[in-house]
């Protein structure tokens, strides 16, 4: 069973490492990007993940595998899928994003199978099924949807598959021809009786020149009675990067009618999300905290290569529909266990003056702060994070505009820019919570309302934090700073 596979290799592992997150999870070693087939199976939380374990550079994609009990505390295991059959084995392509799901105690792996064959890419979707939950085996029918529907072009990926109105149905993202010459991004339906035969339902999301080229790494999931369409278009006009849907879903039609569109995240750094089901039923997501070198703003992966990892995962988030029927997200319950050293704070005055707070580790804490509007006469009100003299990565509220911002103009030399987030100030009250991680920096506003993730590569000495305004004074009401344990050492 899964506890006679751990790999313990990060608990003993001594190197000194300035970049590598403490509670955001990365793999071992090597490249690691989307999250893939997150389910609770048995007892334990799965993270599957795409994976090159021979270096920090995209290429021939495998399925890392890790296990949680509390989806905090990961532990390694051995790697679920390896590109080593006709339909996948390629250097430039390989065992796709994809999918789980259980059936009477066995747990169903979906993913695209990747390859190019003479100029051409070949994506289908393929299956493999374990009874532990740590072997697998590919279906030797495979693929088991080999062809993209009728008039799709070749970008054909990303399955999802869950169960609804008593059947199994699967949503995969893809492209059809458009104005734009590379395409007009579309989500397809399919729709099983049994998981291995499928039958395509339709088109639930055509972006029709308004949302990307190409859809990837779509979900879809119901909360309160209405069907919530997640994904991550490519090339979208705005850059949106992790769009959702609030809509009604009729299975039997095939047919998804949109209510509302969002933003699950305007960072820099959010793509590939995919949400799964906690142990209680409540919605979970994670998704892949970095970006593609087609995002404008994406100049490289950062140094991460030096240490030899590259890639993180975001915390994992609950999902939930507020009355005005915005998706929230907000890190899970189980992450607070790991704080320690907490220092609060009540009507902290905030002056001119850069005043210092010293978490007892200055690259990995977190920050609430409950703002009251009506006791701050600056426009402005500024936290640096990752510090050192005028090096920061700074989050600043305008209180005028209603904006929050991650700035992150003085942050590193890898990735220059600055992400604003328009805001609603519900009742002339601001909740704010920064989440710090040694290179990546995590704002919530308004309890999840809004989210802005970032990716920040600090010197080694750069691990103050401080809080200001330009001119006049701000009242804070609370003030909470707590530093983060490293979630592998928190074992107990």
């Amino acid at each position: 069973m899964v506890s006679e596979y751990m790999v313990n290799d990060r608990i003993n592992d001594s190197r000194e490492e300035n970049w590598r997150p403490k509670y955001h999870f990365t793999a071992p070693a090597g490249w690691m990007n989307d999250p893939n087939g997150l389910i609770y199976f048995k007892g334990w939380y799965h993270l599957f993940y795409q994976y090159n374990p021979k270096h920090c550079d995209w290429a021939s994609m495998h399925w890392g595998h890790a296990v949680s009990k509390d989806m905090i505390q990961w532990k390694d295991l051995q790697i679920a899928l390896r590109p080593d059959q006709d339909y996948d084995d390629d250097p430039e392509g390989g065992c796709f994003s994809g999918s789980a799901v259980e059936k009477d105690g066995v747990l169903y792996l979906f993913y695209t199978a990747s390859k190019n064959r003479d100029g051409k890419l070949y994506q289908t979707q393929c299956l493999a099924t374990s009874k532990d939950g740590v072997h697998f085996e590919k279906y030797a029918g495979n693929p088991v949807i080999p062809e993209r529907p009728e008039g799709a072009l070749e970008p054909f990926r990303d399955p999802k598959v869950f169960a609804a109105a008593g059947k199994w149905y699967m949503v995969v993202g893809g492209s059809v021809e458009g104005e734009d010459p590379r395409g007009d991004g579309r989500v397809f339906l399919y729709e099983s009786e049994n998981l291995y035969d499928w039958r395509h339902k339709g088109e639930i999301l055509e972006s029709n020149g308004k949302l990307g080229t190409m859809i990837e790494c779509p979900d879809l999931f119901e909360i309160d009675g209405k069907w919530i369409l997640t994904c991550s278009p490519m090339n979208h006009p705005e850059y949106n990067k992790a769009l959702y849907c609030v809509g009604d879903m009729d299975f039997e039609s095939g047919c998804y009618t949109i209510e509302k569109l969002g933003n699950l995240d305007v960072g820099f750094d959010y793509y590939a999300p995919q949400s799964f089901l906690d142990a209680e039923g409540k919605r979970v997501t994670i998704a892949w905290q970095n970006g593609w070198l087609w995002m404008p703003w994406c100049e490289n992966w950062g140094p991460t290569g030096q240490e030899n990892w590259r890639g993180a995962f975001s915390v994992p988030r609950t999902v939930s529909l507020s009355e005005d029927q915005n998706v929230k997200l907000y890190p899970v319950r189980e992450l607070w266990p790991l704080e320690y050293e907490p220092q609060e704070y009540c009507d902290y005055e905030v002056t001119t003056q850069r005043q210092y707070l010293h978490p007892a580790d200055g690259k990995s804490f977190q920050m609430e702060l409950f703002i009251d509007i009506e006791k701050v006469t600056s426009r402005y009100l500024e936290i640096g994070v990752l510090g050192k003299g005028e090096k920061a990565t700074v989050v600043e509220v305008d209180l005028l505009q209603k904006i929050v911002s991650i700035d992150k103009s003085r942050s590193d030399r890898y990735g220059r820019g600055r992400m604003n987030c328009p805001v609603e100030i519900q009742d002339g009250k601001l909740k704010l919570l920064i989440l710090v991680d040694c290179s990546i920096v995590e704002v919530y506003v308004d309890g999840g309302r809004y989210c802005i993730t970032s990716n920040v590569y600090p010197k080694i000495e750069q691990t103050e934090c401080w809080i200001d305004v330009p001119y006049k004074q701000a009242k804070i009401d609370k003030m909470k700073i707590a530093s983060m344990k490293r979630f592998w050492e928190s074992e107990g």
